[in-house]
């Protein structure tokens, strides 16, 4: 990997903080209208790159072994929607679109940096990458059902355009990017393909920093005008991360070993919020919903950091008092 793509990717919270700003500052003085041609591609680019390094047959491998899986299932679309519809009624009452976005951050689970973090904490890689499966599968299932049955009061909502948009931002870049991967093996083996896999999670973090300038640009004269949105929509989307963090831990130090735990907390904390943007701009267009998923990464990357510096400070002390 670059060292340009590299730094991209491992300060990426900071980069999409200054797209943010960048896009609202330019947006507010120029008709940046003519950027919407652009969002297609963009979100393509965004979510192509990540599919190639999902292996969803991992999934069937993990079947004989249930339990994390059922776990994480009943975190990610039991008790992450209802937080989230709760907060939402609580915050956001009379801005419907910030509800709607902190509902799609909650309904689509599991980044790709889930199995990133369960590495880097040393937890079990195979159960995160069971859980990443399983659960983006089931939200493709569920996604409409559950935009339903909590925003259907809130705002109106068309089921089958919501369907036809999964279809285009996640089932067929999901189908191409597993056509491309068996491609890519086939020409250069599995050493190859490890090789290349970081470089193509940059490429998605590239296409996450443009729509996120898109975005605000395209929406940076009602952001202007509503200053104050910014810190107040940072209150919810706090406790919203904050709570599933406690529970997943709190339930996954009561059922599982240190290992599973680690990916279970990962796999329930860390949202997908690209797959969560492209949602958004494809079937909200240039809405507020994107404006609270973009400040999700600045929230759930130092978040997920502080997890691994309390299993750090765990290990340091066990390992203390051992001695």
């Amino acid at each position: 990997m670059s060292k340009a793509l590299f730094l991209i990717k491992s300060k990426l919270p900071f980069f999409i903080l200054g797209m943010m700003l960048f896009g609202i500052s330019l947006g507010s003085f120029n008709d940046l209208s003519f950027l919407k041609i652009l969002v297609t591609p963009t979100l393509f680019l965004m979510i192509y790159p990540m599919m190639i390094n999902l292996k969803i047959t991992d999934l069937f491998k993990g079947l004989a072994k249930p339990k994390t899986i059922i776990l994480s299932i009943t975190i990610n679309f039991i008790a992450s929607p209802l937080l989230a519809f709760l907060l939402g009624k609580l915050f956001f009452s009379n801005y419907p679109m910030l509800m709607v976005g902190l509902m799609l951050i909650s309904v689509i689970p599991t980044s790709g940096m889930t199995a990133s973090w369960t590495g880097l904490a040393k937890g079990d890689m195979k159960s995160a990458i069971l859980i990443m499966s399983a659960n983006l599968l089931l939200s493709i299932i569920l996604i409409p059902f559950y935009m339903n049955i909590f925003l259907g009061k809130v705002i109106s909502i068309n089921t089958m355009a919501i369907i036809l948009n999964l279809l285009k931002v996640v089932v067929i870049p999901l189908i191409l990017g597993d056509i491309t991967r068996r491609i890519i093996l086939s020409k250069i083996g599995n050493d190859g393909f490890k090789a290349i896999k970081p470089n193509l999670s940059a490429i998605s973090s590239i296409g996450v920093l443009l729509i996120v300038f898109i975005a605000m640009a395209l929406k940076s004269k009602t952001i202007i005008n509503q200053g104050g949105l910014v810190l107040y929509s940072i209150i919810p989307l706090t406790i919203y991360y904050g709570g599933l963090l406690i529970l997943s831990i709190f339930i996954g130090r009561k059922s599982l070993n240190r290992e599973n735990k680690i990916a279970l907390v990962y796999g329930t904390t860390m949202r997908n919020l690209t797959i969560a943007l492209a949602l958004s701009l494809s079937g909200f267009g240039q809405s507020l919903a994107v404006f609270i998923i973009a400040l999700g990464y600045i929230i759930q990357v130092p978040l997920a950091a502080f997890y691994m510096q309390v299993l750090n400070n765990q290990n340091y002390n066990y390992n203390y008092s051992y001695h």
